[in-house]
């Protein structure tokens, strides 16, 4: 397996990593004043992208954030441990992975109706090394729009958006656009201490011979004291554009 190999397959499940969420995916904030939260977490990813090279990757990241009912802004600093394997040669790397920074904003507040908009931007910072797979050697910028109808607990949502890569970046040979959309539709419901969500989401290829990811994702949220909350998210890869699996774990806490 060559280098270029293991590095592309790498990237493929850093590939929307980062931006998956960036409009729906907001702390809620705790009793809607403002307030400052720290998160940290651990997650997977893996899967073989439809080629005989399965790769693994291992997380572990910090936030720090600052929301209200109507905003939510962060930043995530995450350390990534990737391991691929295939057709004679094994790798493992490990490091600092891509720091992202992100600030959700209420758009339209919830009408009488159940409607609401949020805007959400998204900047990953290229602090990874990407020679070992860890990165995309690249400044992405991501803005999205998300809308949402509730109808008592139930609530519909749908995102969309664009990411947009900086040119010239290591893998620009290998790649098909250096921007490229997303969107995605998701139910939740609403409990007096949690939330529960199902959705489906998409993106457009961005890598030559590997199809348009499609996902689907079952999220959880669940507060076990005021100021203490459990998270957990699982991502199906529905094609061999997407990681095969994706889990993941957190806690958020506020701390007064």
């Amino acid at each position: 397996m060559s280098a270029g190999t293991r590095i592309r397959s790498g990237q493929r499940l850093l590939l929307g990593a980062c931006f998956l969420g960036a409009c729906c995916g907001a702390v809620p904030a705790h009793a809607g004043e403002p307030a400052l939260y720290l998160e940290g977490g651990l997650g997977t990813r893996q899967g073989d992208f439809g080629t005989p090279v399965m790769s693994r990757l291992g997380l572990g990241y910090g936030t720090l954030g600052y929301a209200s009912d109507r905003f939510d802004m962060s930043v995530t600093v995450p350390y990534l441990h990737l391991q691929t394997s295939g057709p004679g040669q094994d790798a493992t790397e490990a490091g600092l992975g891509d720091v992202l920074l992100r600030g959700i904003r209420r758009l339209v507040p919830e009408t009488e109706d159940g409607f609401s908009l949020d805007g959400a931007l998204a900047v990953k910072l290229p602090t990874a090394d990407s020679s070992k797979g860890l990165g995309t050697g690249q400044t992405d910028v991501g803005g999205f729009l998300g809308l949402h109808q509730r109808w008592d607990r139930l609530q519909a949502t749908l995102v969309g958006g664009w990411i947009q890569g900086s040119s010239g970046g290591p893998l620009a040979p290998v790649t098909t656009a250096s921007g490229i959309y997303s969107a995605g539709v998701g139910l939740t419901y609403l409990g007096n201490q949690g939330r529960y969500s199902v959705g489906f989401q998409a993106r457009g290829a961005q890598y030559a011979g590997i199809p348009a990811p499609r996902e689907a994702t079952f999220d959880a949220f669940r507060m076990l004291t005021p100021r203490l909350a459990l998270k957990g998210s699982l991502v199906l890869g529905l094609n061999d554009g997407s990681p095969r699996t994706s889990l993941g774990v957190g806690v958020v806490y506020w701390p007064g």
